[in-house]
């Protein structure tokens, strides 16, 4: 079986060190330049129609991810050229297609890379399997303003839970998510802006289950915001 990759201690230590510089010349939010609305509130619904699987943190492959949110955005900080922002994200909808169906008889067991022996459910075929869940933790840094648009780099992190489990029948309904990405954002006006973006999505149970396969997906979503 699979186990989830982890990042490398020295990966995660030179994206907290290029974030620290980036914030430097940032400010609190008082001089905003054309950031003039400091709570924005949008909608947005992306798709990946790719799922790396084995290649850095999720195992399965062969599966399409769907999702749609809304979004409250709060600016923080500002300076000349860059601004940052705290997002919260409500996932009413998740699909995760091509996902077992299974019954509780097991047909065989097999040992975890942890060394937990794990129950092998029998599957009676595949389907789409929903979800919702919530992404609380979010920051986006926008950079600089080039006529109406911004572009930005976002990360966030938060869960979604599966109306069985997910992605194998021996993972769990709970999932922990985290995603980093970017894209542009649009001005229409003075209090609306469209979203181009994309996100490299992570689920997994974080090991709460013997067995974490984990997905992966490149999403690519649009958005609408209301300044």
């Amino acid at each position: 079986m699979r186990r989830a990759l982890r990042p490398h201690r020295s990966t995660v230590r030179v994206l907290a060190l290029a974030l620290a510089f980036a914030l430097l010349p940032l400010r609190t939010a008082g001089a905003q330049g054309d950031l003039t609305r400091r709570r924005t509130f949008g909608a947005w619904a992306g798709a990946s129609f790719y799922a790396p699987g084995g290649t850095f943190l999720g195992g399965e492959t062969n599966r399409d991810l769907f999702l749609a949110g809304v979004r409250a955005e709060w600016l923080v900080a500002a300076g000349r050229q860059l601004a940052l922002a705290a997002t919260i994200d409500a996932i009413p909808l998740a699909v995760v297609t091509r996902t077992p169906y299974y019954t509780d008889r097991i047909v065989s067991y097999a040992t975890s890379r942890r060394g937990e022996r794990v129950g092998i459910l029998e599957q009676t075929g595949r389907g789409p399997v929903y979800g919702f869940g919530a992404s609380p933790l979010g920051l986006e840094l926008f950079g600089p303003r080039i006529r109406a648009v911004r572009p930005y780099l976002a990360a966030a992190a938060g869960f979604l839970r599966f109306t069985r489990n997910t992605p194998e029948p021996e993972a769990r309904r709970l999932n922990a998510t985290f995603e980093v990405g970017g894209g542009l954002r649009v001005d229409r006006g003075q209090r609306h802006a469209l979203l181009l973006g994309w996100k490299f999505h992570h689920l997994s149970n974080a090991w709460t289950a013997p067995y974490n396969p984990g997905l992966d997906g490149n999403v690519f979503y649009l958005g609408i915001q209301r300044r």
